[in-house]
């Protein structure tokens, strides 16, 4: 790497800046020694299928990465590898699964380098985009499927691509979402038992309550909402399925993880199940999910843990790199649009797209 290029790493790294654009002398200028290159695309490729745990962090910080005490990592999450001393990951933190931070981007003979920065337990949703200079500022929330590419004020809600701000966040609405309540003598008991409760009843669709854990975010956490060898067992099972295209063996597989699928069913390559509770996820006759789409049995905020029952109904499509969040509902002959968001409960014979989806048309 050459001197100028080191130079405009320093000053984002010790100075206030968030993002420098300048002309590269050879498009070779910025590329790191071969070795620490490779250690932080090896270290940046296996963590993505670790979870959320101190070890974790650990071997983040190891590519140069700062890395705050209980962040929140989970599996998939896409970190630039040239650049991860650009990456701050405040204390407390919860980044949402599949989401990608980017340090540079080259543009020609430009080349633009940023910082990617969340503060302190802040939130961001599952398939959102850091862009070089964002910043997520305190007790500020960006949605899922959103991408940022400059700084968000403290206490709003931001969504879209490129993000806007949709919300300004009320003093109880911090406090509700951001803010550590007492640690509560009994809690996980409680929460265990309620849990169970839930899982077991047949008409409650969504299950929520607030974190008075131990740790900084409900996220950290995730290892106590079922039995630990069944996440493992779920996990397996999931992680493989998404590997296959369909075929008779992935659906025999993915029964024996728990999910409900009726005849005539299509899931295509690259489709996930909850890794946590992929058994609260049922699929009525005749559906057709296509590849790279993601069924979600749990949420987490920072003082959040949500758990949530999918039912998709006989005949539905469900179009490429979509999902249905916890608690949804998808009604007959419905066709979700591709990138996609679903939630809530979405009524038969209609056509739906967009983040969160809307109705575009009847059938």
């Amino acid at each position: 790497m050459e001197k100028y290029v080191k130079d405009a790493i320093k000053s984002l790294q010790y100075r206030d800046e968030l993002k420098i654009v300048f002309k590269l002398k050879s498009k070779r200028d910025f590329k790191k020694n071969f070795l620490r290159l490779g250690y932080s695309k090896f270290i940046l490729a296996i963590q993505k299928k670790l979870v959320p745990s101190h070890f974790k962090n650990w071997l983040l910080r190891t590519t140069g990465m700062n890395v705050g005490y209980d962040a929140c990592v989970p599996h998939d999450i896409t970190f630039d590898p040239y650049f991860p001393e650009l990456i701050t990951l405040g204390k407390g933190c919860l980044v949402g699964g599949l989401s990608n931070m980017v340090t540079h981007k080259v543009k020609g003979s430009k080349l633009i380098l940023g910082k990617a920065v969340m503060k302190e337990r802040t939130l961001i949703g599952g398939w959102c985009k850091l862009m070089p200079g964002s910043v997520v500022s305190k007790n500020s929330i960006l949605s899922s499927g959103s991408t940022l590419d400059e700084v968000m004020p403290e206490g709003e809600i931001w969504l879209g691509k490129p993000a806007k701000q949709i919300k300004k966040l009320e003093k109880e609405e911090i406090e509700k979402y951001f803010v550590a309540t007492q640690k509560k003598k009994g809690y996980y008991r409680e929460f265990r038992k309620k849990v169970n409760a839930f899982v077991k009843d047949p008409i409650q669709m969504h299950f929520k309550m607030h974190y008075n854990g131990k740790r900084l975010n409900a996220g950290n956490d995730w290892w106590r909402a079922r039995a630990f060898l069944r996440i493992w067992y779920n996990g397996i099972i999931i992680e493989i399925t998404r590997m296959l295209p369909h075929s008779w063996f992935k659906i025999l597989l993915l029964r024996m993880a728990g999910v409900k699928i009726g005849k005539n069913c299509y899931i295509g390559k690259g489709t996930v199940f909850d890794h946590i509770y992929c058994d609260l996820v049922r699929l009525d006759d005749d559906v057709r999910i296509e590849e790279d789409c993601y069924f979600d049995g749990h949420e987490y905020t920072i003082t959040q843990t949500i758990f949530g029952k999918i039912h998709i109904k006989t005949g539905v499509h469900f179009k490429k790199h979509s999902a249905a969040r916890v608690g949804t509902t998808i009604g007959e002959n419905t066709t979700i649009e591709p990138d996609s968001f679903a939630q809530r409960e979405i009524p038969p014979n209609e056509v739906w797209g967009g983040i969160p989806a809307k109705f575009i048309r009847k059938k």
